[in-house]
């Protein structure tokens, strides 16, 4: 598939909307072909890679990393190359969920504390009633190769893994192998949210691009991850200038 992509802090964004995205991968799912690793990347993810190069090296294995949040989508009109379309992970869940309803397909819950899988899992049924569940683990049990073979064993379409960043890109980089025929992404919080443990930002502050002013409101105990949402924007004016830099030295040199 050919399509745009903007590099931020040394992470290539896919340039894509939502729908062109679930194309490809509803293609890929009804053809059998291979596997789809999703990377849904905010700053913490970003700033996360820049700082560690094994888990950039697990990200880059992603068949697709989309832009989850305002602040992406800030960086890329700073760089003035603007992505399309923000993709929430959020959002994503519960696309793949409408469409595992629809057409029957199975999905695995991974992560979490112990219930929460569980509990998301049983408000997905309510919402979704034709999803088939093929699991649930909390995140607590391990993560190993042993767990991730008991939950290719049964054969998943979506493996839905909540054990937040880093650890769920890297498991999924490292065990995407096991489930040929799946869509295998990360989704942080995405649990607690569709559980009901966790309110998710009312509406008007998601259509202002506050959802994460809501959190650190809700989740003061969040303001220390908050920390590099300024650091993230420093690092992009960074590559900016940058940019800009060797710009005008190919201009001097012309």
């Amino acid at each position: 598939m050919m399509h745009d992509k903007v590099t931020i802090v040394d992470v290539p964004i896919d340039n894509l909307t939502k729908n062109r995205l679930l194309d490809v991968v509803y293609n890929e799912i009804e053809q059998k072909q291979k596997n789809i690793f999703i990377v849904t990347a905010n700053p913490e993810i970003i700033m996360s890679a820049k700082k560690s190069k094994s888990y950039r090296d697990s990200i880059l294995k992603a068949d697709f990393i989309v832009p989850d949040g305002s602040g992406v989508m800030m960086a890329s009109e700073i760089l003035q190359h603007p992505l399309k379309e923000k993709i929430t992970g959020y959002d994503l869940v519960h696309t793949f969920l409408s469409y595992a309803s629809e057409k029957r397909k199975s999905v695995y819950f991974f992560g979490s504390q112990e219930g929460v899988a569980v509990d998301a899992a049983i408000n997905a049924i309510k919402l979704y009633p034709n999803i088939r569940i093929a699991g649930t683990k909390n995140g607590y049990l391990g993560y190993g190769q042993e767990i991730a073979e008991e939950i290719a064993s049964t054969n998943p379409d979506f493996v839905f893994i909540g054990l937040g960043a880093p650890l769920q890109e890297n498991w999924a980089a490292k065990y995407k192998h096991l489930f040929p025929n799946a869509v295998v992404m990360g989704v942080g919080g995405s649990f607690d949210v569709l559980a009901g443990h966790t309110k998710r930002a009312p509406q008007f502050w998601l259509n202002h691009n506050l959802e994460w002013m809501y959190r650190l409101i809700t989740q003061p105990v969040r303001s220390k991850r908050m920390i590099k949402l300024p650091i993230f924007v420093a690092e992009v004016y960074k590559q900016k200038w940058a940019s800009r830099k060797v710009y005008v030295k190919r201009e001097r040199h012309i």
